[in-house]
């Protein structure tokens, strides 16, 4: 009897009521982990790789290095009232304003009319430095350089356009802005990677420039902020000029040990350029962040300020002289009630 039981197979338990089948549902959230990993690991390839955004960087470059040099050009007549020795702004007014905010301007180093038309060309010739790409990391630098040497001078000449350009002449700095539409990518092109790092003449330009920052900051002209900041970007590119001549990227395959060292010296390099790169990437994605600030602040204040809702907004600047070029059409569109 007891062999009969339990040579009975066990009978499974019906279904019915309060038993309910066990499924495996799938997450909607299955793989994607690994999916953010890949898109999270293309992002980085792609930021580290190489300069993103070529074009983009080089736009900025030329738009704003053209946008400043025309404005010197256009007010070449009315210098010396802008940033000069007959500018309303007087030379110790603006030495009494740099003193208590510690602004950058070399203009303040010498009342001399000679030194202020020295830096008023110098900036002319910098923008086209800039404009056309050539030795482009020194050019962001002289650039910005110019850019607030004359708007700190006279701070109240500005307007908000300015204000972009001063912001923007030091994002520049940081970018990678030369790699495209420039006099740099062109000899870069023509030139072997060796014949690049032996450059004598942007070697030449960084040996001036080192010992006129020297000078000034022996002679006591540069405060301990910008005096750092001048001498860590000289450093920096320094460090990257010694690496690209002497570092190989690829190590000559001759021993074990040579490879391996030739290996390691290779990685330095390559983490120098992925650095750069990266600096690059940041600098670009603040300037497009910048960018849409400015024009959705803008907007949403013509949107919502009752000036612009009741034309006083337009009407009055139409009525200036600096923003009526066609006084028939301005007339016309400061009169109409559309």
């Amino acid at each position: 009897m007891t062999d009969q039981l339990a040579a009975t197979p066990a009978t499974p338990p019906a279904e019915g009521f309060g038993h309910q089948q066990s499924t495996v549902v799938p997450s909607p959230f299955a793989g994607l982990s690994r999916s953010v990993d890949a898109a999270i690991g293309k992002g980085l390839v792609r930021i580290t790789e190489g300069p993103v955004a070529p074009y983009q960087s080089a736009v900025i470059r030329i738009g704003f290095s053209f946008t400043w040099l025309a404005f010197l050009l256009r007010e070449w007549v009315h210098r010396e009232e802008l940033y000069g020795p007959n500018s309303p702004w007087s030379w110790s007014m603006a030495h009494a304003l740099i003193a208590t905010n510690h602004a950058f301007t070399v203009l303040l180093w010498s009342d001399s009319r000679v030194w202020f038309e020295f830096v008023y060309a110098a900036a002319i010739a910098v923008s086209v430095m800039l404009l056309v790409g050539w030795r482009t990391r020194t050019a962001s630098l002289l650039f910005m350089i110019g850019v607030l040497t004359l708007q700190n001078r006279s701070v109240f000449e500005g307007d908000g356009g300015d204000n972009v350009v001063h912001i923007m002449a030091i994002y520049l700095l940081f970018t990678r802005c030369g790699q495209v539409w420039s006099l740099d990518a062109r000899r870069a092109r023509r030139s072997p990677d060796r014949d690049r790092d032996r450059d004598p003449v942007g070697v030449g330009v960084w040996v001036f420039f080192a010992a006129v920052l020297t000078l000034v900051t022996v002679l006591g002209k540069l405060s301990t902020g910008w005096g750092l900041i001048f001498w860590g970007f000289l450093a920096v590119h320094a460090a990257w000029w010694l690496v690209r001549r002497y570092v190989p990227e690829r190590p000559a395959a001759r021993s074990a040990s040579v490879e391996g060292g030739g290996r390691r010296r290779g990685e330095l390099r390559t983490v120098m350029a992925m650095v750069g790169n990266v600096v690059h990437a940041g600098a670009m994605f603040v300037i497009v962040i910048e960018v849409c600030l400015i024009y959705s602040t803008a907007g949403w204040y013509k949107i919502t300020g009752s000036r612009w809702g009741d034309g006083t907004a337009l009407y009055y600047p139409l009525h200036l002289t600096d923003f009526t070029p066609w006084p028939t059409l301005s007339h016309a569109l400061g009169s109409s009630a559309v």
